[in-house]
């Protein structure tokens, strides 16, 4: 059983440091494209709310034992 929260804990890690990533290089292209603060950060975080759930969403159906 700790095996696999092990193994979710280090997904869930790895679907944070991806959105995050995804999220503040939406931001800074953004931000370079029209110099607004506020929609550098409301497109940064759209980016990183849409990829957060995506990743964890394709997650759960890898780790799906009936797929």
């Amino acid at each position: 059983m700790g095996y696999k929260v092990a193994i979710r804990l280090l997904l869930l890690v790895v679907a944070v440091l991806a959105a995050s990533l995804v999220g503040v290089v939406v931001g800074w292209a953004a931000r370079t494209v029209e110099p607004s603060n506020g929609r550098a950060l409301i497109a940064g975080g759209t980016a990183f709310g849409g990829t957060l759930a995506l990743l964890i969403t394709a997650f759960s159906f890898v780790m799906d034992p009936d797929a």
